[in-house]
């Protein structure tokens, strides 16, 4: 055994301790809600030895030769690493807990996908879906009993190191042998003599005998059966993420790419709507569009200039249409999303028509953007308010970014995905920070 297949070997079994040590923590989590900061340091405390757990798993792919990460695909885990750390800090603060804990545990899974390499592109993209799946289904379950082979194999391999090795062993001198009893008995010794220096610096500090009592009184608060029971419900847990870390490392990525040039291949089948017809629905669309602004033109946007329509107090006007024109922007992605799937790529009127359409929904987030920020000039921030800000930037940008990828062709779904999410968290700290006013 080579010295990186025996690196491998130890950051495994490195690994294999950071999942019990992981679950039996998750389980604590949620079985612990004394306050926002017990549970802010948990989950922060998790995060790390995540983020730690899946350096050790993309340092043992690379030791093993499985994945030989681009420039790239180095950067990219990073980042969701910060997020992941940064989603974490803001449930100190409590809000939008839900939906924030939704996004952290997305992150975790995606950020174990990024870096080893197991999406079906060679980075994020629109694909983005059938990923999580293939973290959050496939990956784990197909390897939920890793932890078990991860074990069989390494005492599997050390007999069959020890069978070839025996007769070389027999012109070897003989290794010592270790009195087990002698071992245990000066550990006790030395554990007394630990006690004694403990109680003697106590005795000189009062902070230090304050702080060992602190420790007497948490473990005094300890049950055994608790643990036990905290222990036993971990098991599974740590055997699902166990299963998806090493998995990543146990299984070729090449299934992945697989899969996905399989994708694009049966995908080329489905172009069959005629480019004339495509041309003629996205020009009714356009058309629509472009004569609902034109009707209600005084009533869009007036908020650009600061004006109320007549007969809508601040409240009302923030609220009527807001979440209808976006809903607008989203139907238009999926209408978007048809043509790319549907239509031809290189029809040169539906590009055109495709960009007006992208460029009309910016139009919309800005009306929507427009009617919110008149409301919170008036009437100041909220959390709810911040989250339709962020919303509307994120479906704005999402726009630009289609408009760009339909003239220039370049990948854009990864500078979206990552607006999306840096933006998210500084808007939940911008939430936190207006409610802790």
């Amino acid at each position: 055994m080579n010295t990186d297949v025996k690196r491998a070997e130890i950051l495994k079994f490195i690994c294999l301790g950071l999942s019990y040590a992981f679950s039996y923590g998750y389980v604590c989590l949620f079985t612990n809600t004394d306050s926002n900061l017990t549970v802010c340091t948990i989950l922060c405390g998790l995060a790390v030895v995540a983020v730690i757990w899946l350096e050790l798993t993309m340092w043992q792919q690379q030791l093993l030769g499985r994945f030989l990460p681009t420039k790239l695909q180095k950067i990219e885990p990073r980042f969701w690493e910060v997020i992941l750390l940064l989603l974490c800090v803001t449930t100190y603060g409590n809000q939008m807990t839900g939906t924030t804990l939704l996004f952290i545990h997305a992150v975790a899974i995606y950020m174990v996908l990024v870096g080893t390499g197991h999406l079906l592109s060679d980075r994020s993209s629109c694909l983005m879906p059938l990923d999580l799946v293939n973290g959050f289904v496939r990956m784990p379950f197909r390897n939920i009993l890793s932890r078990i082979f991860s074990v069989y194999d390494t005492v599997h391999e050390h007999n069959i190191q020890k069978s070839e090795g025996a007769e070389s062993e027999t012109t070897e001198k003989t290794r010592p042998r270790y009195n087990i009893i002698g071992i245990i008995g000066v550990l006790c010794m030395i554990l007394i003599i630990f006690c004694l220096a403990l109680e003697n610096l106590a005795k000189v500090d009062d902070h230090f005998l304050y702080a060992l009592e602190s420790i007497d009184r948490f473990l005094s608060k300890i049950s055994l059966s608790i643990v036990i029971v905290k222990f036993l419900f971990s098991i599974p847990i740590g055997a699902f993420l166990f299963g998806l870390y090493q998995g990543s490392v146990r299984t070729s990525i090449e299934k992945e790419k697989e899969f996905h040039s399989k994708v694009v291949t049966e995908s080329k089948k489905l172009r069959f709507m005629p480019d004339t017809l495509y041309s003629i629905v996205l020009g009714i669309f356009i058309l629509v569009y472009l004569a609902f602004c034109l009707s209600q033109a005084s009533y869009m946007f007036s908020a650009f200039a600061g004006v109320l329509p007549e007969a809508y107090t601040a409240s009302q006007y923030a609220v009527s249409g807001f979440h209808e024109l976006i809903n607008v922007v989203l139907i238009n992605f999926v209408l978007l999303s048809l043509v790319r799937i549907f239509g031809s790529h290189e029809n040169r009127i539906l590009k055109i028509l495709s960009t007006v359409i992208m460029a009309q929904s910016m139009v919309f987030a800005c009306i929507s953007a427009s009617k919110i920020i008149l409301y919170v000039s008036r009437f100041g921030y909220t959390p709810s308010r911040t989250l339709g800000l962020w919303g509307t930037a994120v479906v704005f940008v999402g726009s630009a970014l289609a408009i760009v990828h339909l003239l220039t062709k370049k990948r854009t779904f990864t500078p979206w995905l990552w607006f999306s999410a840096g933006s998210y968290v500084t808007m939940v700290f911008i939430a936190w920070g207006i409610v802790s006013r």
